[in-house]
């Protein structure tokens, strides 16, 4: 009897050992979100994946996943840790051999920004409940949270009046059925604008350039240079933001073209966003918005810099909306030789807007 229960000690002590050392030996976790680009608020779901890809079951694993701080998880809250740092999400469960365990939530965030997923750990016990392994797993994941919208009828009525001027004057100025000159195909244009005797003059695809009520091009600026940054030009430059979507909107609503132009610096992005050329359409906006998920409030220049370079490349009465935290006097002189190409004088967008309307109906005092 005593042989027995010491060969039995043994086997129980050599299988402890052996599940300890090898409960998370082919284990692998992923997380992956349903959206990279989502709105303030808006709900995603992030789906969790682990695999254990033996022919042995682990019979204990606690997981615990780490989160952005301020990212808010639709789940049970005694299963969630709110820390400083990060926000924590313990689970437990065991596996079979080759099994998947997959679960899915709800979860969303409530500011613009850029996220990233943190590593997750997994603790793998032995048979025994003796001992506990852990593992990192690095989630190479993101999820980019644009501008909130922006609700201000005195925006929408500035900028319907801008906009119907320019239509306006580019129809007057210029005869909508001449055809003024040839540039090269884009691809966004429709056939019926392919001139096919210049494009096989050239060699290759040319189109009109006329119909400029259709036509109608804009060129967008954002400025996030400030003197100093305090609390206050934070949230004026955050309001800028907001701007830049709400014109983008717009644009995109009445069918105009636009192409894009900051000094506002961005994190983990691989494109120049900095410089966007002219499109329209889905994601030509989702390119744009990207970038302003992304911004930091740092700018690589001057808007002085950025001035210099539209004007250089503007074409001919070309018309221009400006957002800026302030109207600074380092930039006019940029600013009024730009107004020479412009359709009158560009339009110039504070932040102030949107608090125009609260003072307008008397809810905020003078």
């Amino acid at each position: 009897m005593i042989l027995f229960m010491a060969v039995l000690a043994v086997v129980l002590l050599l299988l402890q050992r052996y599940t300890s050392a090898k409960a998370l030996y082919r284990i692998y976790y992923d997380c992956e979100p349903s959206k990279h680009l989502v709105a303030p608020g808006e709900t995603f779901m992030l789906t969790t994946t682990v695999e254990n890809q033996k022919r042995m079951m682990v019979p204990f694993i606690r997981m615990v996943e780490q989160f952005p701080p301020n990212i808010t998880l639709y789940v049970k809250a005694d299963e969630i840790f709110y820390g400083s740092k990060d926000v924590e999400l313990t689970s437990r469960f065991y596996m079979m051999p080759n099994q998947v365990y997959a679960r899915q939530m709800e979860a969303s965030f409530p500011e613009r920004g850029c996220y990233h997923l943190r590593p997750a750990i997994i603790y793998g016990g032995d048979y025994l409940g003796l001992e506990e392994n852990e593992e990192y797993y690095p989630v190479q994941q993101e999820i980019v949270v644009i501008p909130r919208s922006v609700d201000c009828p005195a925006l929408e009525r500035t900028l319907g009046n801008y906009l119907g001027d320019v239509s306006v004057q580019r129809f007057i100025l210029e005869d909508p059925m001449l055809t003024v000159g040839f540039r090269e195909y884009t691809g966004r244009e429709p056939l019926r604008s392919v001139s096919w005797t210049q494009s096989a003059r050239s060699g290759k695809m040319m189109v009109k350039n006329y119909d400029h009520t259709v036509d109608l091009s804009v060129s967008v600026l954002l400025n996030i240079k400030t003197d100093y940054l305090t609390e206050e030009s934070e949230k004026r430059i955050e309001d800028c933001y907001r701007l830049v979507r709400a014109v983008c909107e717009t644009l995109e609503k009445k069918r105009i073209q636009y192409n894009f132009f900051t000094n506002a610096s961005i994190s983990g992005f691989a494109g120049t966003w900095s410089d966007i050329g002219e499109g329209l359409g889905d994601s030509h906006f989702r390119y744009v918005m990207e970038g302003l998920g992304r911004a930091i409030n740092y700018a690589v220049c001057d808007f002085s810099v950025v001035l210099n370079k539209v004007y250089h490349r503007a074409e001919r009465s070309s018309s221009f909306i400006i957002i800026t935290p302030y109207e600074d006097a380092e930039w006019q002189e940029e600013l009024n030789r730009l107004r020479r190409r412009s359709y009158g004088s560009p339009c110039v967008l504070t932040p102030d807007i949107l608090g125009k309307e609260l003072h307008e109906n008397g809810e905020v005092s003078a």
